[in-house]
């Protein structure tokens, strides 16, 4: 939160080395524990109903910031013939995935990362399921490839100094796969990439899927929630109370179950995020007293630190609707109030009261502001930005038009992809850029595309209405120096 705040660039620094040593920190952590799981023969696998392709998704989109930081182009191929509902462990499996492409991620500094998911076969109960990872980096000699699935190994003795880690991702990878009866390999080569490969059994049903794991774009139209937060630790409490300001979101701090419940009595909330260790009353607790005795169908949250073996089961006897691991993601907090609060409205809709009430082309829809800060407003610098602008955007909008007809959904995704950026340095509302978002997801998932063609409109429309803004500035600014 401290890094959202204006801060020197010596403070900035050291705040953000801070949080990269305890984002480190909560990973190894995650690992050893997860290691020790499997050693003690204790890990469990779920057997849920689940999304595989919005799953999945969702889990990419937590890639999107490192992947545009290094200029990588992220691709997704999903297989439309697998089943929409299948019946495994979302959780495992995406540790799995997210293990794979932070390798990928972490390893390759220029090219692509595929992520392929493929039918391999199916029968009446079950389908087999091929997932790649493959990118285009540095790749792993021969002669080591037999060792990378062992505890603590890595590639070369110089891995870990040049590229960090700890080398226990890939054996719990492994591992993971090899306790749900399915193989994992890997094809690579020096300087060329690597493949990792590994088919898993799923489930069949007619059943629906249990939870929704895809994630929503943030709308910034979603103002008027009410959210009591049942938390006994202040620093929790604080962050809680800074995200949902964040959020516009109305709030209120009850300290344990008890209070919660006091406060439910006297007045009405949209959705409770709940802890689950708490003194006095705990979050089971007070979630059965919410369900049986006030017999209220408020949507409740679970927030717990136990990230690795937090009890699914335990939390849906209880009654509560989903759970959130601590340290909490701010998308995923959003994302996971908005889609039990407030099912959006049709998209088509949405877009056209943004268009009709905030943006029409009279308003000017460039604000120079972070421009003129970012360069210290040096002229001349301030000048080839917005240079840099007028001829990278008309060429992107015309890919986004051509890639759409022809219906190229990667060509697609990577034209949006790198036009998202240049609407927070130009200063185009953020709903834009959330336009943009929704074509990228659109184009990931290659599902509901028939909303796709309004979105490019509309983005087609913002841009060259800032095309037309920034000459004008240009010529401003190159006149008065």
């Amino acid at each position: 939160m401290v890094l959202k705040t204006d801060l020197s660039v010596k403070q900035k620094e050291y705040l953000t080395a801070i949080k990269m040593s305890g984002d480190a920190l909560i990973v190894l952590i995650n690992d050893i524990l997860d290691l020790a799981k499997v050693d003690a023969g204790k890990m469990t696998f779920e057997q849920t109903p689940f999304k595989m392709a919005s799953s999945i998704s969702a889990m990419l989109h937590l890639f999107e910031t490192k992947i545009m930081e290094k200029n990588l182009l992220l691709i997704k191929e999903y297989d439309n013939k697998i089943p929409e509902v299948l019946v495994g462990d979302p959780v495992r499996l995406h540790q799995i995935i997210l293990n794979l492409v932070s390798n990928a991620v972490k390893f390759t500094v220029n090219g692509e990362i595929t992520v392929r998911v493929c039918l391999l076969n199916e029968d009446d109960e079950k389908a087999n399921i091929e997932f790649s990872v493959i990118d285009t980096g540095i790749g792993i000699s021969e002669d080591k490839i037999d060792r990378i699935f062992e505890n603590f190994e890595q590639a070369s003795s110089g891995t870990s100094r040049l590229y960090g880690g700890t080398g226990l991702g890939l054996a719990i990878v492994k591992q993971l796969v090899k306790a749900q009866g399915g193989n994992i390999s890997v094809k690579s080569k020096i300087d060329k990439g690597s493949t990792f490969s590994f088919i898993l059994s799923f489930q069949k049903t007619k059943g629906k899927a249990e939870l929704e794991t895809g994630i929503e774009e943030m709308d910034t139209e979603i103002k008027n929630i009410k959210v009591l937060v049942v938390e006994d630790m202040a620093l929790n409490q604080l962050l809680m109370k800074t995200l949902l300001d964040d959020f516009g979101f109305e709030r209120d701090i009850a300290t344990n179950g008890k209070i919660a419940i006091e406060k439910l009595e006297t007045k009405s909330y949209d959705i409770i995020l709940m802890d689950l260790q708490m003194p006095e009353m705990n979050g089971f607790e007070a979630t059965e007293y919410i369900r049986n005795k006030m017999n209220s169908k408020i949507p409740i949250i679970a927030l717990t630190a136990d990230v690795t073996t937090v009890d699914l089961a335990k939390c849906k006897a209880a009654g509560m609707n989903d759970y959130i691991a601590k340290p909490v993601d701010e998308r995923v907090l959003y994302n996971k109030i908005v889609g039990l609060v407030k099912k959006p409205m049709p998209l088509i809709y949405r877009e056209r009261e943004i268009n009709k009430s905030n943006y029409s082309k009279k308003q000017k829809c460039t604000d120079l502001k972070y421009l003129t800060s970012r360069t210290k407003s040096d002229p001349s610098l301030m000048m080839e930005m917005i240079s840099l602008y007028l001829e990278q955007t008309p060429p992107l909008i015309a890919a986004m038009k051509q890639s759409l007809k022809d219906k190229d959904w990667n060509l697609l995704h990577a034209a949006v992809h790198k036009m998202i950026p240049s609407f927070s340095i130009m200063g185009i509302s953020p709903d834009f850029e959330n336009m943009a978002k929704q074509v990228k997801e659109y184009a990931f998932t290659q599902q509901q595309t028939d909303g796709v063609l309004y979105l490019v409109l509309q983005l087609e429309d913002i841009c060259e209405q800032a095309c037309m803004e920034l000459e004008e500035e240009f010529n401003t600014i190159k006149n008065a120096n």
